[in-house]
């Protein structure tokens, strides 16, 4: 028995591929209500009603028993 010593052509190309079904991080929008991580005071809600969105990562938001505010996408989700 003689063994076949050529290297066989297996080289795999990645190619990628969306997972079907896999939910996307939510895009957020104006007049959508979202939870905070933090509250601002310890009298305000733990949620915040976004009005506008000022720059890719800031959001103008009305948090009730606190009022206007500037959020950061980090604080809330």
């Amino acid at each position: 028995m003689k063994l076949n010593l050529k290297q066989a052509d297996t080289e795999i190309q990645p190619q990628w591929q969306p997972i079907v079904g896999y939910p996307c991080p939510p895009e957020f929008e104006p007049s959508t209500w979202v939870k905070l991580w933090q509250q601002p005071n310890p009298y305000s809600h733990d949620e915040a009603l976004l009005l506008c969105q000022l720059t890719e990562e800031e959001w103008v938001a009305w948090i009730p028993d606190h009022g206007e505010t500037v959020l950061y996408r980090y604080q809330f989700f």
